[in-house]
């Protein structure tokens, strides 16, 4: 059964164009992107998810209480990054980008994407990614604007969003004044991981819209960041946009020992990588189970919108009015929970207790009690959302429930666009485009 979540009234197609020429210009528009070139757009869906305002609006005013609450958690566990390191049992190795002074926290929650699915009550928060190598955000900014294009353009269209593109420069627009920095700006990342014939097109839709503000924009291969920021005379760049992760990069072979010798130069990396301290579940587990200094809101937005969340450890917890050592309680009754990995991404290494071999569980579960590296999730049952796919290559579709996955970013506390995945009519699992080939879409406000 769908979710009063989502609202009931039926979106206006008088505006949309017809479906073979819809499906036509909505893959060709987003072939600058990451996704379609990983996972191919089939079946094609025909509309956007949109949602009533009320809903829309909630995705951000929800994702922006619950990251106060992160940030806050996290930096109150230690008084340095490295104390945090230490309070989260992380490796220093993965956190080796940490800039001296109050910039490191100031623009930790600088940039934000979480995922969340809905239930039958409402929104349920599943985790946070946090740092600017967020995944999406080209995606969705292509994906909006195609969407608003096959409706008729923007006075036709019956949903709105923003474009988190646009919302994004104009954060590191606000960055640059605030540091007092040149206006310039420096993109940090690689084209050694992407697909297509134009890698380098993902990186020029990110550039045109600082230059039309004004603001000197290239990007740069990590290599070539030295030379190009102006190393060894004045730097030309003071601010960079750090679009990347660290365990992408050592997967990929990347030194980073430039981007730590531009960091001692006066370059200034944003988000900091605090953000990935605060990103890591165990600091989403400490929310789930409650902090001293929350008030009685921060209590309700932690019961309404996070599932219950722990560390993974030999001790007791409560859970569901009962008290439960958690490792017991996780070999009991395993189809109530999910494992994950306090770090990890694209859909790596989680189980779904109720769809997971049993010896793996099992195993997984002694591990992650003596490593202290998993957090456990009370797993959460999606509402499905009715989606119209295109039926062949002619004028017909059809309906099917999918169970999407919402991904709401907020660049310095702005609302920027709604990225949504889903799986395939009919398929079930962990949603993730790396990995598990879910199909990546975008939500809207019909208000």
């Amino acid at each position: 059964m769908t979710s009063p979540w989502y609202g009931s009234a039926s979106l206006p197609l008088g505006s949309r164009r017809p479906v073979p020429e819809l499906v036509h210009d909505l893959v060709r528009a987003v072939d600058d992107g990451e996704y379609v070139h990983v996972v191919p757009m089939s079946p094609t869906a025909v509309r956007p998810f949109v949602l009533p305002d009320a809903s829309y609006r909630e995705l951000f005013t929800a994702t922006s209480h619950l990251l106060g609450l992160l940030r806050r958690t996290l930096l109150e566990a230690a008084p340095t990054a490295a104390a945090r390191i230490a309070a989260l049992r992380a490796d220093e190795a993965v956190y080796p980008l940490v800039m001296e002074g109050q910039i490191e926290e100031d623009y930790a929650t600088w940039s934000a994407r979480p995922d969340l699915v809905v239930d039958a009550e409402g929104p349920k928060f599943l985790e946070f990614n946090i740092g600017s190598g967020l995944g999406g955000v080209v995606d969705t900014s292509l994906h909006s604007a195609a969407w608003t294009e096959g409706f008729g353009g923007a006075a036709l269209a019956p949903f709105h969003g923003a474009d988190p593109l646009a919302v994004r420069a104009d954060a590191l627009v606000r960055a640059v004044e605030d540091l007092g920095a040149k206006p310039a700006v420096a993109v940090v990342g690689t084209t050694r991981d992407l697909k297509g014939s134009r890698p380098h097109r993902y990186w020029d839709v990110q550039l045109e819209p600082l230059r039309r503000r004004g603001v000197e924009a290239e990007f740069f291969e990590p290599e070539d960041l030295l030379e190009g920021i102006g190393k060894p005379s004045g730097l030309r760049y003071e601010v960079g946009l750090r679009h990347f992760t660290i365990p992408e990069w050592r997967t990929l072979g990347i030194d980073l020992s430039p981007l730590r010798t531009a960091l001692d130069s006066g370059l200034k990396l944003l988000a900091t990588q605090t953000a990935y301290l605060i990103a890591n579940k165990k600091v989403l587990a400490w929310v789930s189970e409650g902090r001293p200094w929350m008030t009685a809101l921060d209590r309700e937005a932690v019961e309404r919108y996070l599932p219950w969340t722990r560390v993974v450890a030999d001790r007791t917890t409560t859970w569901r009015g009962g008290t439960h050592e958690i490792p017991r309680l996780l070999l009991e009754r395993p189809e109530e929970f999910v494992l994950k990995p306090a770090i990890g991404m694209s859909g790596q290494n989680i189980l779904l207790g109720r769809a997971c071999d049993e010896r793996l569980w099992r195993n997984t579960v002694r591990d992650a009690t003596v490593n202290g590296d998993y957090i456990a999730q009370e797993y959460v049952q999606p509402s499905p959302y009715p989606m119209e796919f295109a039926e062949g290559e002619g004028p017909g579709t059809f309906e099917a429930e999918v169970f999407p996955v919402f991904s709401p970013f907020l660049f310095d506390q702005r609302p920027a666009g709604c990225m949504v995945r889903h799986l395939p009519p009919g398929h079930g699992g962990v949603v993730s485009v790396h990995g598990h080939r879910a199909l990546s879409s975008v939500a809207f406000s019909g208000g």
